[in-house]
């Protein structure tokens, strides 16, 4: 007996939900108010100077919250607050091969905002679907970045 699969014989997907992004006007009182809600710390804060914006992580099990906190006047994130107030942003998908599952969705009609993967905060090679194509839902692809040699000596 054959198994037939609904999608492309490459077999590249969406592994799991890697995270969801917020909206915030504030990391320094947005964080506390997450590690009471969570009960849990921030793990990791990092600045992402192409995108200007600063990111503060949490995760309960499986589950990771990343706040996006603009750093400039007319950054990406300042002006979605300006427009919608802070709140969820997007969700990332971890893929397993982000160049090969950016080919498939684009030859499926969805429209990339990045036509390659740029690096994007925690150590994560990312692009964004269009939302206009994904029911008004920023959708960001994100595969784990592989360190070079230099990377791993530092």
């Amino acid at each position: 007996m054959t198994l037939i699969l609904p999608f492309s014989e490459n077999f590249f997907f969406m592994l799991k939900v890697e995270h969801i992004g917020i909206a915030v006007k504030s990391l320094e009182t947005s964080i506390p108010l997450f590690e009471k809600l969570l009960n849990t710390a921030c793990y990791k804060m990092e600045t992402v100077e192409s995108e200007a914006v600063a990111t503060a992580f949490f995760q309960k099990g499986e589950t990771k919250i990343e706040l996006l906190e603009s750093t400039t006047e007319n950054g990406v994130i300042q002006k979605y607050i300006e427009k919608k107030g802070e709140g969820i942003h997007h969700l990332a998908f971890e893929v397993a091969d982000i160049a090969g599952e950016m080919e498939r969705l684009k030859s499926e009609g969805f429209v990339l905002l990045n036509e390659v993967p740029k690096v994007g905060a925690d150590n994560k090679l990312v692009c964004f679907l269009h939302p206009k194509i994904t029911n008004s839902v920023l959708i960001e692809l994100c595969q784990e970045r592989k360190q070079s040699a230099n990377e791993n000596r530092q």
